[in-house]
C-alpha cells in the first residue's frame, strides 16, 4: 500500500471552510498524527476513516505479564530448589495472574469493538 503523504499529485481541488471547520480539520489531522494536511485530506477522502490505536495499554499489558511471568519462574525455582511451595504464595500467584488475563480479555474485547 502507498504512504498516501508521497504520492505524486499533479491535481487540485479548492474548497471553502468556515474557520470553526478548519479548526476542527486540524485537531482531527493532529489527533490522527498527520502532519501534512493535504495527505490527512486525501486519506479522509478516499477511505473515509482513520483509526488510530494507542497502544500504551498494550505496554503496560507487557508489564504485568512480565511480572507475572517472573513470580511463576520464582515459584518453579522454589519448587525445584525446596521440593515444595507454601499454598498460599500459589494462591496468591493465580490471584494476580487471573488478574492480568481478566486485564488482557478486557483490552482485547475493547479493540474487536473498534474493529
Amino acid at each position: 500500500m502507498f504512504n498516501q503523504e508521497y504520492l505524486p499529485c499533479n491535481r487540485q481541488i479548492h474548497i471553502k471552510l468556515s474557520d470553526e471547520e478548519l479548526k476542527m480539520i486540524r485537531d482531527r489531522m493532529e489527533q490522527m498524527g498527520f502532519k501534512n494536511m493535504s495527505a490527512y485530506i486525501r486519506k479522509m477522502a478516499i477511505d473515509g476513516y482513520c483509526i488510530n490505536v494507542d497502544f500504551t495499554a498494550i505496554h503496560e499489558l507487557a508489564k504485568m505479564m512480565c511480572v507475572d511471568s517472573r513470580n511463576i519462574n520464582q515459584i518453579a525455582k522454589a519448587a525445584n530448589t525446596y521440593g515444595w511451595v507454601d499454598e498460599k504464595v500459589i494462591v496468591d500467584m493465580k490471584t494476580e495472574h487471573e488478574k492480568v488475563l481478566e486485564t488482557v480479555k478486557e483490552y482485547f474485547d475493547k479493540l474487536l469493538e473498534i474493529m
